[in-house]
């Protein structure tokens, strides 16, 4: 009688802070703009038809520049959106330290797993590598950069990671910095120090069958930080995110 809270009001609001903002990334900057038109077929179909949004519903826009849009549906057609920017702000998800995963090519399933965790742990680019005992030898970019897409809106990242074709291990050592990791079972084990260090580090991770000797010796000749993660034989790709756990988290 003397309580003066409204209470469907109340209980409207509260569900409105728990409602999620779902994030969508579009190919093109939004900068300043207060209303964007976004001619996406399949993004519009995703808002509209998939999660049922309508005018008035609001999405977080991403561009890929580090900064995050609050944004409001105004209007659609069969092809196109309208949308307004509520507000801009910049979107402070940043990983511990830059990481860079050389990931052996493994079989499509698992890489393609790596690919959308690594995303959303932190990787900054990934770059497929051609290691003598992987048993596939190619990847589809086109449906990797999907993935990463799709990891990097579930996760919220301001940036999304870049990935390049599959590279040879010559290559990759002549484009991976000078403070790398590769990971094998004949390593020393991972140390306080190893995880100290703020500057860009690139982990190298084997496909299913393991580095082959040469590859051992060729890194060992690039000055290349050898490591174990343990006793156990891991799987290659649960190798993969164990590391990137370590190192970005």
């Amino acid at each position: 009688m003397g309580n003066s809270l409204n209470k469907p009001n109340c209980v409207s609001a509260i569900l409105i802070k728990l409602m999620r903002i779902h994030n969508f990334y579009i190919e093109n900057p939004i900068g300043d703009a207060e209303n964007i038109t976004v001619s996406d077929v399949d993004l519009r179909h995703q808002l509209i038809d998939v999660f049922r949004l309508n005018v008035g519903s609001q999405i977080m826009l991403l561009d890929n520049t580090g900064y995050q849009f609050l944004s409001e549906i105004i209007s659609y057609t069969k092809r196109d959106l309208t949308l307004g920017i509520v507000s801009k702000t910049k979107n402070e998800w940043l990983p511990r330290v830059e990481a860079r995963l050389f990931q052996s090519i493994i079989k499509k399933d698992k890489f393609e797993w790596v690919l959308e965790k690594g995303t959303e742990l932190g990787v900054s680019h990934f770059v497929p590598i051609l290691a003598a005992r992987s048993e596939k030898k190619k990847i589809n970019l086109e449906r990797a950069e999907k993935i990463i897409k799709e990891a990097s809106e579930q996760s919220g990242r301001g940036t999304m990671p870049t990935i390049v074709a599959a590279a040879t291990l010559d290559n990759a050592l002549s484009d991976c910095g000078a403070n790398f990791f590769v990971f094998d079972k004949s390593g020393e084990k991972l140390s306080s120090d190893d995880l100290s260090s703020d500057s860009p580090v690139s982990l190298f991770i084997g496909p299913e069958g393991g580095w082959s000797e040469s590859e051992i010796a060729l890194f060992r000749k690039s000055g290349a930080k050898i490591r174990t993660l343990g006793e156990l034989t891991l799987r290659s790709e649960t190798a993969a995110i164990s590391a990137l756990a370590l190192i970005l988290l």
